[in-house]
């Protein structure tokens, strides 16, 4: 019995002993989470969901109840409501005056709420989807994204351009002492305001025109904006023609040849930013267009004077390239000019990597300059990589040959002015654009090749290296004729020839290479020292052996010629 008593006592202890175990295992869980917990709270304290301040817009009379202030969307509707309705005292609660004495709040801030009123109605389009109807701001979306998925206590509804900056208007949530936060447009945007109404209020023409102009037509436009805006492209293109005509005629007129070409390559550019710079400043200062038809004059303004610089930049090194560089492919294909077919092939490859660098530059300032058009640049840039993979797929064979013509101009595989053979013809290169190779044939006609050919297939090239080469010219003489002497009389001529085109004469040679029922093959083998004119030397010297052919014959009465007689034909 006390042995049972004993064993029982152990296994009691053993029991004991692993609930100790869990006991310590569960007390420092929870003093972990504790921790987390302490620390998450911590972390929330630092950075609270709002701002706060001891007071806030304590100079104004008491908020009506039609002005709600909880959340983002529910604030910039108050204002816009009682803005519209011309209760600018009502749209000031929107706004925070904390820089403004107590005593000026009132008087100044519905002048403030008027300004801003005019400012937003002419240049902000609002991105209600960005505004949230919860008041910690919460709006659901992508984690990865800033402006969802999180709490929020400061909103960008847009980024204006104060002329040397761009300043942004933004709403924040503010908690004043004990009371409930708000959401209120921020300070730093209501010091901004006056600046802005400068800048974007009504000119003194918009002043001065009838109170029916100023009236609202459609799609928020004024109706000034519907006479105006056609009156005023019009006028841009009536500009851009006479821009055009004047430059042309001054390209006309210049003296040097320099100074032609620099004036003819900055014809279009001129163009495009006199109207570009008509259009913006028309917009701008003479009649200040409002909030939808900026949205898309002001990208297209960016756009233009980009495009404009980008194309002055690459029309003038396109001309300094064609000053510097031989261009006729006739010229460059003589053997001694060589140096000369480097060189252009070289300045071929530096354009092209100019026009790549700077459409690139160009389209990185374009898509930069979007924070200043959000309506339409950060549509164009949401959309991008749909478009991307569109494009991408779409151009693959085009982005294929302006790579293939990069890896031509490095590597010299065809340069301009060498001559080569291209499916049986005898051509001489002209041109190298970014997709295609302009070849030129011995008749005069063009062959349009893609790059990509020169780059995948096998082409054969006669001006790489040494341009010397035999060409074999194969006669088909009697059975009895006398090779012999024609072997003299063929090189004789080869002698007597002008060495620039033939030679040299080591390297020709006759050799009879077949026979058949018809006579002996017999090759003349022709040293030519230049590839465009060895077609002629090859003619000419056929002609001259076929003629000495007939002379052996009459002389020495040994059949040269094969015979033409039907009966010495094999039956067919």
């Amino acid at each position: 019995m006390p042995e049972i008593g004993f064993a029982r006592w152990g296994i009691g202890m053993i029991d004991g002993r692993q609930v100790r175990q869990r006991f310590q295992g569960l007390m420092a869980l929870a003093a972990q989470v504790a921790v987390a917990l302490l620390f998450q709270t911590a972390m929330a304290a630092a950075q609270e969901p709002y701002f706060t301040t001891d007071s806030l817009n304590t100079g104004l009379p008491a908020r009506p109840g039609t002005v709600d202030l909880s959340t983002p969307m529910s604030t910039v509707e108050s204002f816009l409501h009682h803005a519209r309705q011309s209760d600018f005292a009502a749209a000031a609660q929107a706004l925070d005056l904390t820089d403004i004495d107590v005593g000026d709040q009132a008087a100044r801030g519905a002048r403030l709420a008027e300004q801003l009123f005019v400012v937003m109605d002419r240049k902000v389009v609002i991105p209600w989807d960005s505004l949230s109807d919860r008041p910690d701001g919460w709006l659901a979306g992508p984690s990865d994204t800033d402006a969802t998925g999180r709490a929020r206590r400061s909103i960008r509804l847009d980024l204006l351009d104060l002329g040397d900056h761009g300043v942004p208007l933004r709403v924040n949530r503010v908690k004043p002492g004990d009371a409930p936060p708000v959401w209120l447009f921020s300070r730093q945007s209501v010091d901004n305001v006056p600046a802005l109404f400068a800048r974007y209020g009504p000119t003194r023409l918009e002043q001065s025109l009838p109170a029916w102009a100023r009236n609202r037509a459609f799609w928020g436009m004024y109706l000034w904006e519907v006479l105006f805006v056609p009156l005023m492209l019009a006028a841009a293109v009536a500009l851009a023609v006479a821009v055009h005509g004047i430059v042309s005629r001054a390209g006309r007129h210049a003296t040097s040849r320099w100074s032609r070409s620099l004036v003819r390559a900055m014809k279009w550019p001129a163009t495009l930013a006199a109207t570009t710079v008509f259009v913006g400043y028309s917009t701008r200062n003479v009649l200040v267009v409002s909030g939808v038809v900026d949205s898309i004059v002001s990208p297209l303004v960016v756009i233009g004077y980009v495009a404009a610089a980008t194309l002055a930049v690459v029309l003038v090194i396109d001309e300094i390239f064609d000053r510097i560089s031989a261009t006729n492919p006739n010229d460059l294909a003589e053997p001694e000019n060589i140096h000369l077919r480097n060189i252009a092939t070289t300045v071929s490859a530096a354009r092209k990597f100019v026009i790549v660098i700077a459409l690139l530059l160009g389209s990185g300032i374009v898509l930069s300059s979007a924070n200043t058009f959000q309506s339409l640049g950060l549509s164009l840039l949401a959309s991008a990589g749909a478009l991307t993979i569109i494009l991408g797929f779409a151009a693959r064979e085009v982005l294929g040959n302006i790579l293939a013509s990069v890896q031509i101009a490095l590597n010299r595989s065809a340069r301009i002015g060498d001559q080569l053979i291209f499916e049986g013809h005898f051509c001489t290169v002209e041109r190298i654009h970014f997709t295609y190779v302009q070849l030129l044939i011995w008749n005069g006609n063009r062959f349009v090749v893609p790059v990509s050919y020169f780059v995948k297939d096998a082409f054969e090239n006669w001006s790489i290296e040494d341009v010397r080469m035999i060409r074999p010219i194969v006669l088909t003489l009697a059975q009895t004729a006398d090779t012999e002497a024609l072997r003299k009389v063929f090189l004789q001529i080869i002698e007597t020839e002008d060495g620039e085109d033939t030679g040299p004469l080591d390297k020709a040679d006759v050799r009879v290479v077949g026979h058949d029922v018809f006579g002996q093959k017999v090759r003349f083998e022709l040293p030519t020292a230049n590839p465009a004119t060895g077609w002629d030397i090859e003619c000419k010297m056929r002609e001259r052996l076929i003629e000495e052919a007939r002379r052996i014959e009459e002389d020495t009465g040994r059949r040269m010629l094969p015979e033409t007689d039907r009966r010495h034909l094999p039956d067919t």
